[in-house]
C-alpha cells in the first residue's frame, strides 16, 4: 500500500482498560486508480508507513478523490474526538 496522506492516531484510557489506539489513514490505492480511507483500533500505534490494515473490525472506505479521501479522514478523526478518544501527541509517539 502507497505511503498515506493523512495518518491520526488517537488513544482511549478508559479507567481499568488497557490504553487502546485509533488509527485513521488516507491514502491512494495499490494501483492509484482510488484512494482509501482505513479506520482501525489495536493495543499499539501502527508505526510503518507501508502498513496494510488486515484486523478484526477494520473500516475501509473507497473515495474517487484525494481531496474527498482526506476529508472523509479528518471528519472521523473530528468525531472520534466527540466521543470521548483523545488526539495523540505526535511528540510521544
Amino acid at each position: 500500500m502507497p505511503r498515506f496522506s493523512k495518518f491520526h492516531v488517537l488513544y482511549s484510557d478508559a479507567p481499568g482498560a488497557p490504553r487502546k489506539y485509533r488509527h485513521i489513514a488516507a491514502c491512494p490505492s495499490e494501483d492509484g486508480t482510488f484512494y482509501e480511507v482505513h479506520i482501525f483500533e489495536g493495543d499499539s500505534i501502527q508505526r510503518d508507513p507501508d502498513f496494510k490494515a488486515e484486523v478484526t473490525g477494520h473500516e475501509y472506505y473507497i473515495h474517487p478523490t484525494l481531496e474527498s479521501a482526506e476529508k472523509d479522514a479528518d471528519d472521523e478523526k473530528n468525531r472520534s474526538l466527540s466521543s470521548g478518544w483523545q488526539l495523540q501527541n505526535p511528540l510521544n509517539r
